[in-house]
Order: C-alpha cells, then sequence, then structure tokens
C-alpha cells in the first residue's frame, strides 16, 4: 500500500518531464525523470528536499498559466479550458508534496534518525546561490552549461544534493572523523580546481573562468586588482565569504591550503613556530601590496609582473614542501600568505568563534591537533584561539572535557556548530561549482 501512495509524486514529476519535453528543454527533462528515483533514498532530508520540488513544480505549472493566458489573451482565444486543466495539474504537484506527511510513507523515514535541517538548508542555499548564479550572470559560470546549454540546471542539482550529503556526513561523524572529512573534501575542492587548470592550459579554454590564464597564488586575490586597476572580483567574493564564514576560507576554501595541510600533517604532532609570526605576514603583506602599486605607477610590463608572481608562488610552494613537512604546522599559510592575514583580521567581524569554556584543564590535548599554530599555551590559558585560528574545527574533537565549541553571538553550541556547517559546506559546494582561475 505504501507503494500506491508515491505514485501522486511520480506521476508529478512525469507530468514535469513532459512539460519541458515540449518546449524541448531536455537537460530539464532528465532531472524531472531522475527525480522519483530519490524515493528509493531512506534519509528525511532527501524526502524533504523531494518534497521542495514538488512545490516549485507546482509554482512553474502557475507560471506557465499565466505566461499562456497572457498569450490567449493577446489573440483573442479563450484561455477557461487551459486555467482549469493545467490549474488542476498545478494543485495535483503541489499536493503530491503533502503525501510524504501520511502515516505510511512518515513511517518509512522514521528510521533515519539523522538531523535532517542541517541537509536540508544546506541543499536549499546552494541550490540557490547557484540558481542565481545560472539565471543572472551572462556569461556561463558553471562548467556544464558552458559544454551543452541548458545544462547548468542539472549541475546546480548535484552540486545542491552534494551540499546535503556532505552536510549530513559531517554532522553525523564522531568529532574525530569530522577533520578527516573536512581534509578530503577540502583537498577534492583543491583537485577540481587545478585539474580544471590543467586542461584549461592544455588548449580547452572553456575550462578557464575567462579564458585568459591567470596565477593560482592567493596573494594576487590582493596584488591582481592594485595592479591592474580593475578585476575586483576575486576580492569582493573573498570579503563577503569572510564576513560570514569568518577566516573559515583558509581551512576550507583555499585551493592553496589544502595542499599545505597535507604535507603538514606528514608530521604527527606540530611544534611552535616563532612568536613572530604574525609580524611576518604583516610585513609580507605590505611588501606585496606596495610592490603592486609601485608596479602599476611605474608601468612596468605584465610578464614582468607575472614572473614577480611567479617568483613569489614557488617560494611559497618551497616553504610547504620543506617548512610544512619538517615543522608540521601549516608554514605558507601561517608565515607567509598575505591573504590569509586578511583572513583573520577580517574574520573578526563574523561573530563565528571557537569558544574555549572555563571547564578547559590545560591539558594541551587541543595543541596537538591544531596546525594552525593557534593554540600555544598561552592562548589556551586566555581561553581563546590566537589570530591564525581558521575555525577549522580539529581541536574540537581532541578535547576530552568538551571544552572546545563553536559559538555563534548566544545561539546554543550544536546550533552555531549545525549554522556553521550548513554556510561553509554550502560555500564549498558553490566554489565547487564556480572558482577556476
Amino acid at each position: 500500500m505504501t507503494f500506491l501512495k508515491f505514485i501522486p509524486p511520480i506521476l508529478s514529476f512525469l507530468l514535469l518531464a513532459a512539460h519541458y519535453s515540449r518546449v524541448s528543454q531536455y537537460w530539464l527533462v532528465s532531472l524531472c525523470l531522475v527525480m522519483p528515483f530519490l524515493l528509493l533514498v531512506r534519509k528525511k532530508w532527501v524526502m524533504r528536499v523531494l518534497q521542495v520540488l514538488l512545490v516549485l513544480g507546482g509554482y512553474i505549472w502557475i507560471q506557465t498559466i499565466v505566461f499562456l493566458v497572457t498569450i490567449r489573451l493577446g489573440s483573442n482565444r479563450p484561455w477557461i479550458r487551459l486555467v482549469v486543466i493545467l490549474g488542476f495539474v498545478a494543485l495535483f504537484t503541489i499536493a503530491s508534496a503533502v503525501v510524504f506527511e501520511t502515516g505510511g510513507i512518515r513511517r518509512r523515514y522514521r528510521e533515519d534518525k539523522s538531523a535532517w535541517l542541517p541537509s536540508l538548508s544546506a541543499f536549499l542555499l546552494t541550490g540557490s546561490l547557484l540558481s542565481f548564479i545560472q539565471l543572472k550572470v551572462s556569461r556561463p559560470m558553471l562548467l556544464m552549461e558552458r559544454f551543452w546549454p541548458g545544462s547548468g540546471w542539472v549541475e546546480v542539482t548535484l552540486l545542491a544534493f552534494y551540499a546535503g550529503w556532505v552536510t549530513e556526513k559531517i554532522l553525523e561523524a564522531g568529532p574525530n572523523k569530522r577533520s578527516k572529512i573536512r581534509s578530503r573534501i577540502w583537498m577534492f575542492f583543491s583537485l577540481v580546481f587545478f585539474s580544471q587548470l590543467v586542461i584549461g592550459l592544455a588548449g580547452v579554454e572553456k575550462f578557464l573562468m575567462t579564458g585568459k590564464l591567470h596565477l593560482p597564488i592567493p596573494a594576487l586575490i590582493i596584488a591582481g586588482p592594485l595592479y591592474r586597476g580593475e578585476g575586483f572580483f576575486m576580492p569582493i567574493l573573498f570579503l563577503i565569504t569572510v564576513l560570514l564564514i569568518g577566516p573559515a576560507w583558509c581551512s576550507f576554501l583555499c585551493y592553496i591550503g589544502a595542499w599545505d595541510n597535507r604535507l603538514a600533517r606528514t608530521k604527527d604532532f606540530p611544534q611552535s613556530l616563532t612568536k613572530r609570526k604574525n609580524v611576518i605576514r604583516i610585513l609580507v603583506l605590505f611588501l606585496v601590496v606596495i610592490t603592486a602599486l609601485v608596479l602599476r605607477n611605474i608601468g612596468v610590463a605584465g610578464p614582468i609582473a607575472t614572473g614577480l608572481a611567479l617568483i613569489f608562488g614557488i617560494f611559497g610552494v618551497g616553504l610547504m614542501i620543506f617548512m610544512s613537512r619538517k615543522n608540521g604546522v601549516m608554514t605558507h599559510c601561517v608565515t607567509y600568505c598575505p591573504i590569509g592575514l586578511a583572513a583573520n583580521w577580517l574574520g573578526r567581524l563574523s561573530p563565528f568563534r571557537i569558544r574555549i569554556k572555563d571547564s578547559c584543564t590545560d591539558c594541551l590535548a587541543c595543541r596537538l591537533s591544531c596546525r594552525y599554530d593557534a593554540l600555544r599555551e598561552e592562548d589556551i590559558k586566555k581561553l581563546r584561539p590566537g589570530l591564525t585560528c581558521t575555525l577549522c574545527g580539529d581541536c574540537i574533537g581532541h578535547c576530552k572535557e568538551n571544552a572546545l565549541q563553536y559559538g555563534f553571538l548566544r545561539l546554543k553550541p550544536h546550533t552555531a556548530r549545525f549554522l556553521f556547517y550548513v554556510l561553509i559546506v554550502s560555500f564549498h559546494a558553490v566554489m565547487l561549482g564556480i572558482a577556476r582561475i
């Protein structure tokens, strides 16, 4: 009997597929045909996603009614029968979402005891952001859209489901496993980013953002626009992201930082870096800004400026290979990267924090998990991570006293954690879709 209750949602998706087939939007047809198979996934957040999509489908039918009635009125053709038929289809599609609230189907998903709301929220946020990009940006940003017009909606849907799935995995995992999941999805993002760069260099220009090559050096997010006097898209994107999720840009979204993290973890335990590391980063930031402005004002040619940037980047790679592996600390990110310093400074404007409770026993277990040198003994005694903290959360799982936790204004710790992961995973999924050189 439960299967019979699934017939309305299945039929609703098939009707939407027929609608898109009529207007030759075959990529959307394929999406509608795939949706019924998700009924086999016994996850509550997936069920909620299907409900949202069915309500959206009803809205699409209403839009279609308005469009067709406008055309028929303009040509003095009858329209009442059209409204009755398609109005019934719209109501049927929306009512199909209510079917999931009936007893038989609710019992089917009752076994899933995971927190479904964060996964649903990540799906909706990712889908909304990518849909805005798909609709409003004239030059296609999504890779599939560049190759096959109309297929961008498939990529939007896939990335939205990916965000929901990753959010579920992170929140269901034990505190110690979250660190591994973070490292894996971070490295996955970096591999996708650099794979597109390599393919773009091989001659497939659609894999590059503008069809023009730019060096993949984080410092150029600041230095590039200052030298060119234009192209402030990346600084603005960086600023918005940091204001929302703080310095977590450096521990989830930086394509270079993922490699520094991997190399630092070849050593079991991190060592303390010099206390002057922040002074060194301030000097590097000052040098980068001044150099970019001077090169622009004296009219230095682009190839020379590119060569200097390349030398800067190669030196940073050397720090990762030789110093991060030796110290077990992300030396490049903590002492050299100016964009990391900007993220730490601007991240103070974000309400997200790693908080150390009074119950801390100064056991220093968290110190051994921090690859950003943000939990030195003096920081722990102050009950506040150092400036180089990036909200990675690795320390939380290593505290036996549960004295470390995410904080966001006056929200409860578990709510702050949910909110943080929804935002950061959604941004991660969006960056997977649009981040390229």
